[in-house]
């Protein structure tokens, strides 16, 4: 070893670099005059390297220890809610009622009536959820693929829909069935595009004259009912422009009064066939 004396005292290098040298060519020649291997540490395989585990803090890791009376105390409450629970209760009172059909009783024969009414509960709360799972009415097969299909096919919706402004009359001595209350809507309807049946309509409303100027019901015998009569065009033409004025409700009031005025049609369309 090198003496630490004088003024190699001072600094930290216990051996200069030339004798560390030295000493490792000494120890080089010596190990290979002896055989011996230098004994240097391979790199470990990566398959007998064992991951360190992933540690998760959940949130009961931050909770405070329980006693040991709040443990007692919970196995007491896990223990009541299964020996006389809800799902207990439930089962006793299920399994009497088996035992009831098996001996051929009625369900709930030789029950309290505490019994009877947790039965009827648990009876009424089957029902719910089995009503609940049953399948819808199946749709029609447009609605289905509207459904499925929603880029595809998109339900019919009329745009640009102008209602009657003053709505409508039901009436069964009108030949549509119905009379429109504004002027300005008979005027829309009627006189743009024939003025013939725009001056009834006004002549039927204040005078209550009769009109003529309508569809007429298809027979076969009489050309000018035929859909391609210019006349019967015209009406149809023109009824379609009323009709279509229409909402949905005041069609539906419209067929409501005519099967209320019109009862006994059938009976009298019968009456001498016998």
């Amino acid at each position: 070893m090198t003496d630490k004396k004088g003024i190699r005292s001072l600094f930290a290098i216990d051996v200069l670099p030339e004798e560390q040298e030295a000493q490792d060519r000494a120890k080089e020649t010596i190990m290979q005059r002896l055989n011996v291997k230098p004994n240097e540490l391979q790199a470990a395989e990566d398959r007998y390297i064992t991951p360190l585990p992933e540690i998760k803090f959940e949130p009961t890791f931050y909770q405070p220890t329980k006693t040991k009376e709040q443990l007692e105390e919970e196995k007491f409450k896990r223990d009541f809610e299964k020996e006389y629970g809800d799902e207990a209760i439930k089962k006793d009172i299920l399994k009497k009622i088996n035992a009831n059909k098996r001996s051929g009783k009625r369900d709930y024969e030789g029950f309290s009536s505490s019994d009877m009414i947790v039965a009827e509960d648990i009876r009424e709360k089957a029902r719910a959820k089995l009503k609940h799972l049953q399948p819808k009415k199946d749709p029609t097969i447009q609605q289905q693929v509207i459904n499925y299909s929603p880029k595809k096919v998109q339900p019919k919706i009329k745009k640009n829909f102008i209602g009657l402004k003053g709505g409508i009359t039901p009436d069964q001595n009108h030949p549509d069935g119905f009379r429109i209350n504004d002027d300005v809507d008979l005027y829309d309807v009627y006189g743009k595009s024939d003025m013939v049946r725009y001056i009834q309509e006004m002549a039927y409303k204040y005078d209550g004259t009769p009109i003529t100027e309508t569809v007429k019901p298809f027979n076969s015998y009489d050309k000018s009912s035929y859909p391609s009569d210019p006349a019967q065009q015209q009406a149809l033409r023109t009824y379609g422009r009323a009709y279509d004025r229409l909402t949905p409700l005041q069609k539906k009031q419209i067929e409501n009064n005519n099967k209320k005025n019109k009862p006994f049609t059938t009976i009298a369309n019968n009456l001498g066939k016998k």
